[in-house]
């Protein structure tokens, strides 16, 4: 039976790669989409988070390795703006956020079950609860639980256990829901968790065991539903 509920925000509470791929329209004869595509596959996941880990958030190294990508030659002035592309898109996060239409429901829904419910997320997650506070009129989340506070990267099992250590929750009895397996999902199973990846745009599922998660859901209704919430 789950009693706690770690839930992740970009990708998962807020449209992160929506927001994006409209920011990033017009930075190069790409598209956003396009251009968003290469960043997150060809770049983060296939380079980042198999090369260079300890440079997962190092916006100007993902663009240098974009261009490679691409085969393009590196050109600062652009490489410059797709950052700051980026970078607003990441401030939009906190604060003003795309909350996917789900959210705000299965958040209620948790709550109402009498769960214990956490912010798991990177940076930024005491802006990005307090915007969710103001936005709903009402405090969803019992944990607020960020990288900077655990001392531990989301990739980390260290942030996880830090994380049950804190609600003083028992693994088999929490769960992890988000969108990205290397974050949201592997860490998480290492440390015990039951894990749920919210697969929005229909992913193929993680090559790599470690990073498949215990169920697997299009939107956040059916995350919970195969929670048993």
């Amino acid at each position: 039976m789950i009693t706690t509920v770690l839930m992740d925000y970009d990708g998962t509470l807020h449209d992160l790669e929506g927001v994006t791929i409209r920011m990033l329209d017009g930075a190069t004869d790409l598209t956003g989409e396009q251009l968003y595509h290469n960043w997150k596959y060809r770049v983060h996941r296939d380079l980042i988070h198999t090369r260079h880990l300890d440079r997962h958030d190092d916006t100007h190294f993902h663009c240098q390795l974009l261009f490679k990508v691409l085969g393009r030659p590196y050109n600062k002035e652009t490489a410059d703006d797709i950052c700051a592309r980026f970078e607003e898109s990441t401030r939009l996060a906190r604060t003003a956020p795309t909350y996917f239409p789900d959210a705000i429901p299965a958040l209620d829904r948790i709550k109402e079950a009498g769960l214990t419910l956490c912010l798991s997320t990177g940076t930024g997650a005491e802006e990005k609860a307090e915007t969710l506070a103001r936005a709903t009129g009402r405090r969803h989340f019992d944990h607020v639980f960020s990288e900077p506070k655990l001392g531990y990267l989301k990739t980390e099992k260290e942030y996880y256990t830090l994380a049950l250590r804190e609600t003083g929750s028992q693994p088999n009895e929490t769960a992890s829901i988000g969108d990205t397996p290397l974050s949201d999902i592997r860490p998480a199973k290492l440390a015990g968790i039951q894990t749920v990846w919210l697969n929005r745009r229909g992913e193929p599922t993680p090559a790599d065991p470690e990073q498949r998660a215990h169920h697997e859901a299009a939107d956040l209704k059916e995350a919970l539903n195969a929670l048993g919430i």
